[in-house]
């Protein structure tokens, strides 16, 4: 019977999840490979001309020349990063965040927001249209410059310019920046233009082979269409452009803690193209330009805060995964930063949610494990029903049924718990797996990240990498093998050594998860023994 209740309570969570995905966040997210390239029916795009059909990435990449040896760097710094600009092609060489590091060692530099491929560096323009034989390309141009080096503190604010001069084109991009804001804006004013341009677009670009540390990271293109995120991994970006037409909040590339994004100043007239060529993968913002247009971006390069994400745009936050319980998810990462203003440890604030969570759902605890009790007293009399009814399986599981009323034994009852539970274990899960505010995060002894597996020494260990020993997890799974053993037990002894088996399957999963997860996976087990163990003493 508890392997039929065992059953029955996956195919109910895969049913609901199954549900929620279709039902909830089907309309949210879109379909996995995101939105569709032809127009929405909601809000549409202004009428424009029509536009040139995209380019060929792999005969694009050709034309790219290396800027001018004697281009000249401007670096802004202000409270939150170091930018480094270069009057080759008018783009950003360098943007570090200065209050996150690589490693947790001291010492270690500043996280890096451009990864540039092929000496091509983000922020560039291209202009297009059906006349131009192929379309003109800022990066071999050499701009002149108009601002200087500048170090901003507070509400300082300061414009960068970079004018590019030609027989039949003038174009000026002006940064504007301020000391304690990580976004800054971007104006591109289009004074003359060739007569056959219609298009303009303004490209992100990041190496394509860059990876990212950790089992469970993310790294690829993410955007905001038509009120649907669009989440492509590296690997599944396609050499041919796929474009997306619609209302363009936002698009960008990021990894499982930091952003780098694009924010059109008009995202209904604004096309999207993702692709990648030659090793770069890019996202390029396309828009209806003429002479004398003043079109207009914002440039997040950033932490995936929840709060400074929403404070730049209310869409901005879905950068952050928090995968399909995000409606938990949430309010935990609020509570985790709350708590973190009083104990300044973020280790003790996901002991104390565990704790939390714990009592929240100790009363169904409590009912689950007197139905297992009771269910338990009821086997004597169910071997029996099954030894005098085994060439009947429908009277026999009439008979069975038969004794729970009488007994008043709801088989479910113990089901209830771990399907309520479900949500939430997995939307905390998701908040320890994505918070940037754990990354680096040092709890206590030998735990110097809860972001990352726990590691004692640097111990080679077969399979387990990085190297060093996992106490936490081989505390948590002897956790879990005396739960199981206190916890009521199974009528098939073979099920009894199969949950026995668990904790070492479990032990083995959770070996490269990251510690901040094990720790509250231990707390929970802890605090289950504590709950079996009063309960059993009670019930004698």
């Amino acid at each position: 019977m508890m392997q039929h209740r065992a059953l029955l309570a996956v195919a109910l969570a895969l049913l609901i999840l199954v549900l929620y995905q279709e039902f909830v966040l089907k309309p949210y997210y879109g379909s996995p490979r995101g939105v569709s390239p032809t127009p929405s029916e909601g809000v549409r795009a202004p009428e424009r001309a029509p536009a040139p059909p995209p380019p060929e990435p792999e005969t694009a990449a050709e034309e790219a020349e290396l800027p001018a040896a004697e281009a000249r760097e401007i670096e802004i710094e202000t409270e939150l990063f170091r930018a480094v600009f270069t009057s080759a092609g008018g783009r950003l060489k360098r943007f570090d965040l200065k209050h996150y590091r690589l490693d947790p060692t001291p010492g270690s530099p500043p996280v890096p927001m451009v990864h540039p491929s092929g000496g091509e560096y983000p922020l560039g323009l291209e202009l297009r249209g059906r006349g131009l034989e192929r379309p003109l390309r800022d990066l071999g141009v050499a701009y002149a410059v108009r601002g200087e080096a500048r170090r901003l503190r507070g509400g300082e604010e300061a414009t960068l310019a970079f004018l590019w001069r030609a027989p039949d084109i003038e174009i000026e991009k002006r940064f504007r920046f301020r000391g304690d804001r990580y976004p800054f804006s971007l104006e591109i004013d289009v004074r003359k233009l060739p007569k056959d341009v219609t298009e303009l677009g303004l490209q992100w670009v990041e190496a394509a082979e860059r990876k990212v540390s950790g089992y469970y990271s993310f790294l690829g293109a993410v955007a905001v269409v038509d009120g649907k995120l669009v989440k492509l991994r590296m690997a599944d970006l396609e050499r041919k452009v796929q474009p997306y037409r619609g209302v363009v909040e936002w698009a960008g590339y990021a990894d499982t803690y930091f952003l780098s994004a694009l924010l059109p100043g008009s995202p209904e007239s604004t096309d999207l193209w993702l692709f990648r060529r030659n090793g770069t993968a890019e996202a390029r913002l396309v828009v209806p330009v003429r002479s004398g247009s003043l079109v207009s971006f914002r440039v997040f390069l950033g932490p995936k805060n929840f709060d400074v994400l929403e404070s730049v745009h209310p869409t901005l936050r879905r950068a952050i995964d928090f995968g399909y319980f995000a409606f938990v998810a949430i309010p935990f990462l609020h509570i985790l930063n709350f708590l973190h203003r009083f104990t300044g440890n973020y280790g003790v604030d996901i002991i104390l949610l565990t704790v939390a969570i714990k009592l929240l759902f100790w009363p169904l605890t409590q009912k689950s494990f007197r139905s297992m009790k009771e269910l338990q007293k009821l086997q004597p009399q169910m071997q029996k029903i099954r030894e005098k009814f085994r060439d009947d399986p429908e009277k026999m599981q009439r008979e069975i049924m038969e004794l729970y009323r009488r007994h008043k034994v709801n088989p479910l009852s113990g089901c209830l718990p771990m399907l309520l539970q479900l949500p939430v274990f997995i939307g905390l899960y998701n908040t320890l797996l994505s918070a940037i505010e754990l990354r680096h995060a040092p709890f206590a002894l030998w735990i110097r990240d809860l972001s990352q597996p726990d590691r004692l020494g640097h111990f080679a260990i077969p399979f387990v990498s990085p190297p060093g020993i996992p106490v936490l997890t081989l505390l948590m799974g002897a956790s879990m093998f005396v739960q199981q053993w206190i916890s009521p037990p199974a009528g098939d002894p073979a099920q009894q050594k199969l949950m026995l088996f668990m904790p070492l399957v479990f032990t083995v999963i959770f070996i490269n998860v990251p510690s901040g997860l094990v720790l509250y996976w231990l707390v929970n087990n802890v605090l289950t023994i504590a709950q079996q163990y009063f309960l059993l003493r009670s019930s004698k």
